[in-house]
């Protein structure tokens, strides 16, 4: 089975649960803690492949990072599992997988801006606004300075890029006089 797979049936277990149990968020949240503790540990990754490490060995250290993370008891069994059948490689995916379809569940939509400098917080409530009127979801926005942008912004929410940057301006400007 493909480590996409698996990342998508492990998500969809915990999406099911957690969503029953009333604690989703909670669960994205242990979950994306996880996947960042995996990616940020050589130590942690080379668990599953240290053929001295036994199944019980590698629980014990999962639930001990669980513990650490304040995660709930359903998601440390589930990475614990994930652990003994040496598949924590998927941590990562998993958690994408799974903030993909909680955000979906509670009408979140995730967006990036990227700015030429820093934005004021009164503009970035105006814009969140703006979005969310548009989107007609709530839009949780990430912001980025980009020195490369001349000036304006560059939204992108999911696949749509809305290019309202100088550089974008000037390069549309360019092709319709390569057009003439």
């Amino acid at each position: 089975m493909s480590q996409e797979a698996v990342a998508r049936r492990y998500a969809r277990a915990i999406f099911d649960l957690a969503k029953e149990k009333g604690k989703l968020r909670e669960a994205v949240d242990a979950v994306r803690a996880y996947a960042d503790a995996y990616a940020g540990s050589a130590e942690f990754q080379a668990l599953e492949s240290d053929p001295m490490v036994n199944d019980d060995a590698r629980k014990a250290v999962v639930e001990s990072i669980g513990t650490k993370l304040s995660a709930d008891a359903m998601v440390i069994r589930t990475v614990s599992m994930l652990a003994e059948r040496q598949r924590l490689v998927v941590l990562p995916d998993l958690a994408l997988l799974l903030e993909a379809m909680a955000d979906d569940e509670l009408g979140i939509l995730r967006a990036e801006v990227r700015s030429a400098r820093k934005l004021s917080d009164a503009y970035k409530a105006k814009l969140e606004k703006k979005l969310e009127s548009e989107t007609k979801k709530k839009v949780v926005v990430s912001y980025d300075v980009d020195e490369n942008l001349i000036g304006g912004l560059v939204t992108q929410i999911g696949d749509r890029v809305i290019d309202g940057s100088l550089r974008g301006r000037l390069n549309q400007l360019a092709d319709s006089l390569r057009q003439r």
